[in-house]
């Protein structure tokens, strides 16, 4: 099934006056939740959906623990989260410290495979 893609048009923020520009931008088709996901893996396997649902949970916490720590997580074929860190501006590196950090988010690198698949997607445009 094709990634569905509709057109939105964006102005330029260093040229506002500049004609806007069309892009396309990817449509979700649905969401799928860790019910439907542990439903779907528990199908292709001999392990019941409520064991899979533990142990994407268990999933879940660990990599949250090891994020906390300053880890980060190689799932492999899944691929990698790290954290990342956004700062206020110093003056001078003995100036910059903890209180500098104004928030936090975890990056996701996608795995080899995953990778691959992104090369061969296929797209559909809406209609507006």
């Amino acid at each position: 099934m094709p990634v569905k893609f509709k057109v939105i048009q964006k102005k330029n923020p260093q040229d506002l006056a500049a004609t806007p520009k069309s892009y396309a931008i990817a449509i979700s088709d649905g969401t799928v939740d860790i019910d439907r996901l542990s439903e779907l893996v528990a199908d292709g396997s001999t392990v019941r959906q409520n064991d899979i649902y533990a142990v994407i949970i268990g999933l879940v916490n660990v990599i949250q623990g090891e994020l906390k720590e300053g880890r980060s997580v190689n799932l492999g074929k899944l691929g990698t989260f790290a954290t990342s860190i956004s700062s206020a501006p110093s003056d001078t590196p003995a100036e910059v410290n903890a209180s500098n950090i104004k928030s936090a988010k975890v990056n996701y690198r996608p795995g080899k495979e995953i990778k691959n698949m992104l090369k061969t997607l296929s797209y559909s445009k809406i209609s507006a």
